[in-house]
C-alpha cells in the first residue's frame, strides 16, 4: 500500500501555478510609473512629428509649384486658403486659376504663418517661369508648435530666396514671418 499525502498539512505545499496576487500588483505598478515616465518623452516625440511633416508638406509643395512654373512656362502660385496658412494650401496656375493641388488645414493648436519680403502678398507665394519669385524679394513661413508646447528653437522656419529656391531649419527667432511663442 502507498502512503498517502495529506496536502492540508503545515509545512507541505503544493506547486504553485501562475503569480500571486501581490506579484501582480507590483509589475503592474512599475509599469504605471514606467509609462508616467516615458509619456512626455512620447508627446514631445509626437509635436516635433507633426511639425517636421507640416514643414515638409509645406516645402514639397512650394518645391512642386516652382517645377510646374518651369514646366509650364507661366507663374505658379501657393497659395493660403481662405488667405490663412492654417487652413492649408493649394497650387494654382496663375491667370487661368487651374487648382493643380491642395493641402488640408493642419492639425489644431499648430501654426502657420506666411510673410513676403520686398513686396508681394502674404498669402501666397508666385513662381515665374524661370522659378523665380514674381514681386517679393523673399518669402518666409513659420511651421509653430502648439501653445501648450510652445519654443522657437524647435519651431521650424521655411525660407524661399529670390530665385526660388527653398530651404528649411530650425529656429524661428527673427523671422519676418511672425513670433512662434
Amino acid at each position: 500500500m502507498t502512503p498517502r499525502c495529506n496536502r492540508s498539512a503545515p509545512g507541505h505545499r503544493r506547486d504553485q501555478r501562475g503569480f500571486t496576487l501581490l506579484e501582480l500588483i507590483v509589475v503592474l505598478f512599475i509599469v504605471i510609473v514606467l509609462a508616467a515616465l516615458a509619456a512626455p518623452s512620447l508627446r514631445e516625440m509626437n509635436v516635433r512629428s507633426i511639425v517636421k511633416a507640416n514643414t515638409n508638406d509645406l516645402v514639397t509643395a512650394l518645391n512642386l509649384a516652382r517645377a510646374e512654373a518651369v514646366k509650364r512656362g507661366s507663374d505658379v502660385a501657393v497659395v493660403a486658403q481662405g488667405g490663412d496658412w492654417n487652413n492649408g494650401w493649394a497650387i494654382q496656375t496663375v491667370g487661368v486659376v487651374e487648382t493643380l493641388v491642395t493641402h488640408d488645414a493642419i492639425q489644431p493648436d499648430f501654426r502657420v504663418m506666411g510673410a513676403a519680403t520686398g513686396g508681394g502678398a502674404n498669402d501666397r507665394v508666385v513662381f515665374t517661369a524661370t522659378g523665380a519669385l514674381r514681386l517679393a524679394t523673399g518669402y518666409d513661413f513659420n511651421v509653430c508648435r502648439p501653445s501648450y508646447s510652445p519654443g522657437e528653437a524647435e519651431s521650424r522656419r521655411i525660407i524661399v530666396s529670390a530665385t526660388g529656391s527653398v530651404r528649411s531649419r530650425r529656429d524661428t527667432t527673427s523671422s519676418p514671418a511672425g513670433n512662434c511663442s
